[in-house]
């Protein structure tokens, strides 16, 4: 979660100084909106780091629970009610 929030601050930091530059601002300017876009994108990338991390873990927890079923069905079908030791007289 600290490694998307750097990333995510570090990313908003650096677009918006670019652009405060390339529209051709004051760097004092340019300097406050960019700590401005380095928190925003900080804070947003770290919520949608959370997003991605519950969808893997759902993703993950649904696997487990197909691949028990199907585990626990192949199970059920290869044993017969009656085997062939229970047919005999």
């Amino acid at each position: 979660m600290r490694y998307a929030f750097f990333i995510g601050g570090f990313t908003g930091f650096m677009l918006t100084a670019l652009a405060g530059f390339l529209a051709g601002r004051a760097s004092e300017v340019v300097f406050r909106d960019a700590a401005i876009g380095c928190l925003v994108a900080a804070f947003l990338f770290r919520w949608f780091w959370s997003v991605v991390v519950k969808a893997f873990v759902e993703a993950a927890h649904q696997r487990r629970q197909q691949a028990a079923a199907k585990s626990s069905q192949s199970g059920a079908e290869s044993s017969p009610a009656q085997g062939p030791t229970a047919a005999k007289p």
